[in-house]
């Protein structure tokens, strides 16, 4: 079974890291090839080592107007010759309509879509496209995929108000290595309780209530904190002028981007999501398999991943106040910090593995074949 793995433009969020996890699926069934591939815009700045390292057909072009993408990839599936094309999300979907619309001879191979959830605009110009787009999403799954892989019951819910039949979706959970060496140890001051964020920094990720919670929280306690946000984003600036206004830049560090995610994680005592929406988040996986004691918004896929007062402490969302009240509990208690963090990590690897969401996917893949072959 060959499985053409294809992406638009490759980032280091979700989709990103799940379609570099989708890449390694014949390391647990050797009857399956996944040739991975990436259309990229060579004007769009991100790094692109992680493509290098699975050595993924790159499909590059000028820009989001060259459309010599279409050729390029109808080329690539002529020589591979796959038995399934997957891609991923919104912009995915769209490519392989596109290709095939404009070279029909590739018309009946099965197409897989990974589903990561709504479309979420990245500027206030595409804002006004969000409900188009996400019609439009449901439309392709509806009509022309052939199975559509959902990585939580959440995500799948929209889909199935819009009509998607519920023999077409495959529950994936994102999944990530049980182990991971470290790149660079961080070395943090234990006589602080130190308190992170690690994720995008933008509108979705609700950054602000966590800023407002530290500073209420700082008014209210002895106790020495820290809040580290590690990340980066179009709001980074904004939050940086934030913590000013709040007065909380004594105890507050803007890392950026780091490339050493989980030795930050394992360095910290707390983990804070304070997400407006999610879907199966892969930052809230890294913190549970670091151990991390958390505090997440009760929203999206969240309430699926972990379960309140067993593995994380859950809080409404845009609500400062409960990020507060949730976050002061478990800088009093080092015992519920302890109990927390050892059961978020017990349900990672019992549930969230690298493995089991391979595993998964092939199950998908081969119910395709086994399905087109009657």
């Amino acid at each position: 079974m060959k499985v053409l793995n294809i992406i638009w433009k490759f980032t280091t969020g979700g989709i990103g890291k799940c379609f570099l996890i989708y890449d390694k699926c014949s390391e647990v069934d050797n009857d399956v090839k996944v040739i991975s591939a990436c259309v990229d815009p060579i004007n769009c700045k991100y790094d692109r080592k992680p493509l290098y390292d699975i050595n993924a057909r790159i499909l590059k072009i000028k820009n989001r107007k060259d459309f010599s993408w279409i050729g390029k990839i109808y080329n690539l599936i002529i020589d591979e010759k796959p038995d399934i094309i997957f891609t991923h999300g919104l912009y995915g979907a769209i490519i392989i309509e596109v290709t095939k619309f404009f070279h029909p001879k590739i018309k009946n191979i099965p197409v897989v879509i990974s589903f990561h959830g709504l479309y979420n605009p990245p500027t206030w110009k595409t804002a006004i496209l969000t409900s188009f787009f996400n019609k439009l999403i449901a439309f392709i799954c509806k009509y022309r995929a052939t199975k559509v892989v959902i990585v939580s019951k959440f995500a799948g819910e929209y889909l199935l108000k819009n009509g998607v039949s519920p023999d077409k979706l495959h529950l994936v959970y994102n999944g990530l290595k049980e182990h991971i060496e470290s790149k660079s140890p961080v070395v943090l001051d234990k006589s602080f309780v130190n308190i992170g964020f690690a994720g995008r920094i933008d509108e979705i990720k609700g950054i602000k209530y966590l800023l407002e919670a530290i500073a209420s929280l700082k008014k209210e306690i002895n106790t020495k904190i820290k809040l580290y946000i590690i990340g980066d984003g179009p709001l980074l600036n904004e939050m940086f002028f934030l913590s000013r206004t709040l007065e909380i830049t004594d105890i507050i560090e803007f890392k950026g981007y780091q490339n050493n995610i989980p030795d930050w994680l394992n360095s910290l005592d707390i983990f804070v999501l304070p997400s407006l929406q999610e879907n199966h988040s892969i930052a809230l996986l890294e913190a549970m398999r670091a151990g991390c004691a958390i505090v997440c918004t009760n929203i999206g896929g969240n309430p699926e991943t972990v379960n309140n007062e067993r593995e994380a402490l859950l809080v409404p969302s845009k609500d400062s106040m409960a990020i507060k009240k949730a976050m002061k509990r478990l800088i009093e208690s080092e015992e519920l910090r302890t109990y927390l963090g050892n059961n978020a990590k017990l349900r990672f690897l019992n549930t969230f593995t690298e493995e089991k969401t391979k595993r998964s996917l092939v199950n998908c893949f081969k119910s395709i074949l086994g399905d087109s072959r009657k």
